[in-house]
């Protein structure tokens, strides 16, 4: 089934465009609210993910959040000089870096995902709970469609 024509798309209307402009409303309040932790959602993606053990290498954070691996680097080393978190070589391959949260990482934890409960509820004023389960299972759908 064919959604979008020459004759009824508009710019202002396109998933792609709502989803964009969604998107930048939420990493607004998220960036205004980490602000006072010196952390940015950039950097939050990379904290999260550590957090729930989805990746420990750089290349692992890198193919998760879709990004070079060079623009990770850049963002690792800013989140070590936070001292956030920590890098060692791998006890198995010392070619390998592991990455992980460090002691001040793991006692903001807890804030961290507070910002993002208090922002995702922001922006979810008004939808109901099987509104959002709703919403979610559309995005995974396309998200599937690639």
């Amino acid at each position: 089934m064919t959604i979008y024509t020459l004759d009824n798309y508009s710019p202002q209307e396109s998933i792609g465009y709502l989803l964009k402009r969604a998107g930048g409303q939420l990493t607004l309040t998220l960036d205004r609210e980490l602000a006072k932790f010196d952390m940015t959602h950039a950097q939050l993606a990379i904290f999260l993910k550590l957090h729930h053990g989805q990746a420990n290498t750089a290349a692992d954070l890198a193919r998760e959040l879709m990004t070079d691996a060079g623009a990770m680097t850049r963002m690792l080393d800013r989140l070590e000089e936070k001292e956030f978190i920590r890098r060692t070589r791998s006890n198995t391959d010392r070619r390998i870096v592991e990455v992980a949260l460090s002691d001040k990482g793991k006692q903001i934890a807890d804030q961290m995902i507070q910002v993002v409960v208090d922002a995702l509820n922001h922006h979810l004023r008004g939808f109901t709970p099987s509104e959002v389960d709703q919403f979610k299972d559309f995005l995974r759908r396309m998200i599937s469609n690639t």
